[in-house]
């Protein structure tokens, strides 16, 4: 049986389609790299955003237009869940089979994908057409920020057992992988109790570099709120060790708005801790993520996040247009209300970010 994956989104997304392609394999089945060429085609989905919704429908549709060999495609990831709660099934989602279970890749028992249960068997030994290899230390998000759905979609917070950690950072090692990505939901959130005690982020890190002093660990987005002087104090001792790029949310740079978004923190916070990274890490590349258009946003306050985007001198910004999500907060008070210049607003944001990632980028070719 030949199956081809398609992912969408997150590392997260990412490392779980590796993690299908490694059950597949074990099945003594095949990927293949064309998906006119699957019997069954895997799309590991996002519904972070409407245009993420538009992307994996997209592609769903073309390959019924285009694949004659396909038997079936199956539909896993956000989408997946937010189709199957919404219950927004039509005659298109009908013809596909959505948010099936992983045990149709293998054994339940043997690896569990969705609680990050496994057994010392299991894990990915290597990656495939990447040098850097993701290992997922945890799932699920409880912020539940005002304008997203990730929470509703993903599972309650559960944190992968250190010793399984440690076992796929192995496995990846011996597979001569030494630039290790922790990814995650929300991977600051990290919290697993064994019988001698209770490891937070921090102490998985450490534990790992410990255990693997020749590998560089990386980390996905990790929020500002996680930024502890904990932290701090594990990057003064682990700074070789750790790669010097960092991605902190900001989402907006007005107090107001951040209050409303159920974000957790101040703008002061938020600079504090990214002058606290610099002195650490004098190379530190930063970049964050901003929302742009938030249904009540003014003029005034987008200006806001301009000077502060401008101050910190990102490294690059990814910004995202609002998108009104059915089942968060933000849609129950707002519905689908967008602001009428909001794709202006992200023109503006991005004519920036790429100034500040053209002068990064001549900075390092100076060096």
């Amino acid at each position: 049986m030949n199956y081809f994956i398609r992912t969408f989104g997150c590392k997260t997304n990412q490392y779980e389609s590796e993690l299908i392609k490694e059950l597949i394999r074990q099945n003594k089945d095949n990927v293949v790299e064309d998906y006119c060429e699957a019997d069954i085609v895997v799309v590991n989905s996002c519904a972070v955003t409407k245009p993420a919704e538009r992307d994996v429908y997209k592609f769903i549709r073309r390959v019924y237009r285009e694949s004659k060999k396909t038997k079936q495609i199956y539909l896993v990831g956000c989408y997946a869940e937010y189709i199957k709660q919404k219950n927004l099934y039509d005659e298109f989602f009908k013809r596909l089979v959505v948010n099936f279970p992983v045990k149709f890749f293998g054994n339940k028992e043997k690896y569990d994908f969705i609680s990050c249960s496994v057994n010392e068997n299991c894990g990915i030994k290597k990656f495939f057409g990447i040098q850097r290899a993701y290992v997922k230390i945890q799932d699920g998000c409880n912020n539940f920020c005002s304008y997203c759905i990730v929470p509703y979609l993903r599972n309650k917070l559960v944190s992968k057992p250190v010793e399984i950690v440690l076992k796929e950072v192995k496995y990846l090692v011996d597979n001569n992988f030494f630039e290790i990505y922790f990814v995650g939901t929300n991977i600051g959130k990290y919290c697993y109790k064994d019988n001698q005690k209770i490891y937070d982020f921090v102490d998985l890190s450490e534990k790992v570099l410990e255990e693997f002093p020749k590998i560089v660990l990386f980390f996905t987005s990790l929020e500002p709120v996680d930024l502890t002087e904990k932290f701090f104090e594990f990057l003064q001792k682990y700074r070789q060790k750790v790669f010097p790029h960092f991605h902190i949310p900001l989402q907006s740079a007005d107090n107001r708005i951040l209050e409303e978004m159920k974000r957790k923190y101040t703008i002061e916070e938020y600079v504090e801790k990214i002058e606290k990274l610099r002195k650490i890490i004098p190379n530190l590349i930063l970049s964050t993520d901003i929302i742009v258009g938030y249904p009540s946003e003014t003029k005034q306050q987008f200006l806001n996040t301009i000077r502060l985007i401008e101050k910190i001198n990102f490294n690059w910004v990814h910004v995202f247009p609002y998108s009104p999500r059915i089942g968060t907060e933000c849609y129950r008070k707002y519905g689908d209300y967008v602001p009428y210049d909001t794709k202006e607003r992200v023109r503006e944001v991005i004519k920036i970010s790429k100034f500040l990632g053209e002068e990064y980028f001549k900075q390092l070719c100076k060096v």
